[in-house]
Formats: C-alpha cells, sequence, structure tokens
C-alpha cells in the first residue's frame, strides 16, 4: 500500500508499506518531496500520483535509498554503479577510487550519509593538510621492524600480509619500500607503522590535491542531493583555500638548443618523439596514440583524435581526449616533419627485417618487434635521457609548456596557443602561461618606443 499526506502548502510525504517483521512491527518507507509552485492543483495531483508510483516501485525493487540508514561508504558504491561507470572515463575512476579507499572512507566512510555534517567534512579537510598523509613517500624499514621480521617465515609472512615473497624478502633485508607495503605488513603483525618505518617525505599535500578530494567528495553528495537522498550539500558549507596554481616550468630557447643537439647521439624513435612534444605541445597520451594515418605528410598536419593511457587494473586503454577541443589538427614544422620520415624510412627497414615476427601494430610509436610502446614509457626513457646528458630535470609533461612558451615568445595569439594545446577554453591558457605572458610587457614597451620614434622621424 502506497499512500501520500501534505506536509505544508507545497510539500508532501510519501508512504509505502512493506507488510511486517517478525514482531508485528509495520514496514515504512518514507520519502520528503516538494513540489513546484507554479503547478495547478490538478497538475499538482497528477505529479503526486506520479511520483508516488515511482517511489513505490523504488521501494519494491530495492533501489530507495534511504539517507537515514545509509553509510556514505555504501551510497558511494551505488553512485559508483548508476552513475560513475556510466559516465566517468577509466582513467578517472581509478583516481577517484584511488583517494576514496586510501583517505576519504576510511575517515567519513561510515557516517549517515545524512548525518554527514560541515563539522565532519572540515575535520577531515584539516587531517589533509597534515604532514603524515601522503601516500607517495618512501618507507624506510627501521631495526625494530628488521629485528622482528628476521625470525619469521617468508611463507608466514606472505600468508598474514597477501605481499608477494619478493616484498616480503626486502622487507626482512631493510630495502625501502612504499606506504602500501609497509601498511600491510604492520597490520598483518599489529605494528605501529610509525615506529617501524621512517618516511622519507613529511611535507603535506598541495592544497591542489587535497581540493581534489573535496571536490570527489562534493561530486558524490551533489548525486545525494539530485536522488533526494539528503535534502543539501554540506560541504558547500565550509570554507577552503584557495589552491594557488604553481608556474609552468619550461626549457628557454638555450636549454632547448642543447637537448636538440643532444638528441643527435640518441635513436631515432626517442629524438622523433622528444621533437615532436616540444614542435606541437601534444600531451604523452596524444603522442603514444598517433598512428601513421594521423599524419599527412603532404600537408603538414596531424590530427589528434585519441589518446592511450595505461591504468592499472584496465592495462592499456584507448579513448577519445577528454573534451572536443582536444580533437584537433596542428601543423607540424618541415624540421620535425623530415625527422618523423626519417624515423618512418627506420621503422620500414625494421619491418621487413623481421618479416612474419613483426607485429604491426598501426601505431608511431613502437618497440623494434612493432609492439605499442606503452604509454608510460616515455616520461621513463626523457628521465634517463636528462640524466646521460646531464641536462636540467624537467616531466616529459613540461615539454608542454616549453612549446607553449615558444609560441608566446614568437607573438602567437593566445586563441591560437590554446586550440594547438586543445585546452576547451582560452582561460585554461592564460591561467597556466600567465607568468610567460607577462613577461612579455618588456617587449611591449620596447615596440611602442620603436613605433614612437617613427612617428617622430616620419612627421
Amino acid at each position: 500500500m502506497a499512500f501520500y499526506e501534505q506536509v505544508s502548502e507545497y510539500t508532501y510525504r510519501l508512504t509505502v508499506c512493506q507488510g511486517y517483521n517478525s514482531k508485528g512491527k509495520k514496514l515504512r518507507k518514507r520519502k520528503t518531496i516538494k513540489l513546484d509552485e507554479t503547478l495547478t492543483q490538478k497538475q499538482a495531483e497528477k505529479e503526486l500520483n506520479r511520483q508516488l508510483v515511482l517511489f513505490e516501485q523504488e521501494v519494491q525493487n530495492g533501489e530507495y535509498l534511504d539517507g537515514e540508514k545509509i553509510t556514505f561508504e555504501e551510497f558511494t558504491q551505488r553512485w559508483f554503479k548508476d552513475y560513475a561507470e556510466l559516465n566517468l572515463t577509466p582513467t578517472t575512476l581509478v583516481a577517484y577510487k584511488q583517494k576514496l579507499n586510501d583517505r576519504i572512507l576510511p575517515a567519513i566512510g561510515h557516517v549517515k550519509i545524512s548525518k554527514l555534517q560541515p563539522t565532519h567534512l572540515l575535520q577531515f579537510y584539516q587531517n589533509l593538510h597534515e604532514a603524515d598523509v601522503r601516500l607517495d613517500s618512501k618507507y624506510i624499514p627501521t631495526t625494530k621492524l628488521i629485528e622482528t621480521l628476521q625470525p619469521l617465515p617468508i611463507v608466514q609472512m606472505q600468508e598474514l600480509s597477501g605481499l608477494s615473497v619478493k616484498s616480503c624478502r626486502r622487507l626482512k633485508k631493510g630495502h625501502i619500500t612504499d606506504y602500501e607495503i609497509a601498511k600491510k605488513i604492520c597490520e598483518a603483525y599489529r605494528l605501529n607503522i610509525k615506529h617501524m618505518f621512517t618516511c622519507s617525505k613529511n611535507k603535506p599535500l598541495s592544497e591542489k590535491t587535497i581540493r581534489n578530494h573535496m571536490g570527489i567528495i562534493s561530486s558524490i553528495l551533489s548525486t545525494a542531493v539530485k536522488w533526494n537522498i539528503i535534502k543539501d550539500n554540506p560541504i558547500q558549507r565550509i570554507d577552503m583555500k584557495k589552491a594557488q596554481k604553481p608556474k609552468a616550468k619550461y626549457y628557454d630557447d638555450k636549454q632547448v638548443a642543447e637537448m636538440l643537439k643532444a638528441l643527435n647521439t640518441e635513436p631515432l624513435i626517442l629524438a622523433a618523439m622528444i621533437s615532436l612534444a616540444i614542435d606541437t605541445g601534444l600531451r604523452r597520451s596524444e603522442l603514444t596514440g598517433l598512428t601513421w594515418e594521423d599524419i599527412n605528410f603532404e600537408t603538414s598536419q596531424i590530427s589528434i583524435n585519441k589518446q592511450r593511457h595505461y591504468i592499472v587494473g584496465y592495462g592499456t586503454i584507448k579513448d577519445k581526449p577528454k573534451t572536443d577541443a582536444g580533437v584537433r589538427v596542428v601543423t607540424v614544422s618541415q624540421t620535425v616533419l623530415n625527422l618523423l620520415k626519417q624515423y618512418r624510412n627506420q621503422q620500414i627497414q625494421q619491418r621487413l627485417k623481421l618479416g612474419t615476427a613483426w607485429k604491426n601494430e598501426p601505431y608511431v610509436f613502437v618497440l623494434e618487434d612493432g609492439t605499442a610502446i606503452n604509454p608510460n614509457l616515455p616520461y621513463k626513457w626523457f628521465i634517463k635521457f636528462l640524466e646521460r646528458h646531464n641536462l636540467p630535470k624537467i616531466t616529459f609533461h613540461q615539454l608542454r609548456h616549453t612549446n607553449a612558451s615558444i609560441m608566446i615568445a614568437s607573438g602567437e595569439d593566445v586563441v591560437t596557443v590554446s586550440g594547438r594545446l586543445g585546452h576547451a577554453d582560452k582561460n585554461i591558457t592564460l591561467n597556466t602561461y600567465s607568468h610567460i605572458i607577462k613577461s612579455k610587457e618588456t617587449q611591449v614597451a620596447s615596440k611602442m618606443d620603436e613605433f614612437y620614434e617613427k612617428i617622430i622621424v616620419h612627421y
């Protein structure tokens, strides 16, 4: 049986009865809704009946979630199934799950979602600013841990902790490990991680990373509001610091020249990859997703329409760029285009040499047997390349920033720069490279001086 009753002028309580429990108590599910104030009496009655039928179906199918009874963690599981897995990319899903499992759910997962208050979230936000919440730190076993583990059989350690034999052996020898392994061995033997390991990094998380955690919570709670599980989003009632965007790091002209010179002694695949990144500002995922069909040697253009990522638990996946602006066509310099031709010819010779052993994958950047490279490989290659030639350390992604600085220095307008980089909004470009753009102020002043001199001479 289902019925509704009026609570106030536009608010109604829906009730669905589900029989009786073993003690003879009537089982009811209730839900409060508010109707649109502009509805006529007849329209309001029709909407009420519609909402009542839907609510009854939800209850009967076990789909109704009661905010008074389910925890934040339980709702998160439903949110993943009914929203996140249908709308978010695998890359985003993995990032969300990691932050939820590592920090968010252990802190607030047990709280009933309707009881989650700004004070809970503010406490969590403040805890994230502490130095010992980092999970990317290196954990160094103390003498006390080594002495504790030495007499223990490897098989026992493996069974209790779930770690690999290799990890157990490394711990017994006192080798550096990461947070997950340190956590598992300490939980297995009920040890205090702070007493058993020395952490190599004690600096707190960045404000951007902290806000990312809070953003995930906010997204989940906003969905709970839309689904009528809670009335409002409590995270909107707490104040958070504004994240300071770090200045984009990049190479100057002299450093780029040194890098290009060093590439002359490197394998052609590395020279082509790094040169193309500097020339076009392509992301690592876009570079590893390029196929030869995407490169038009006649028009000197490259079509960026896909990307490749390696995700733990998923493997290597291929998908479209995140935004429509990410799908674009960029023109390549003739210098880099010639380098790509050389690399393609080398690849053709290798394919002929291997014959049927050649894997024949369509991607531009492949291993010696034709297998597409792992999307994470360019980063590792690049770091080792910089070390070999004693060049200043930057990340592979900062080649993209280097490209942007070159374009801005050459006088390209922000719209053009934004389009080539695949930014969804030119404001992203302005915010990311504002310090580079500001550095051009002195050049503008010099040009104005030249302008005034020409006017004085002419008139």
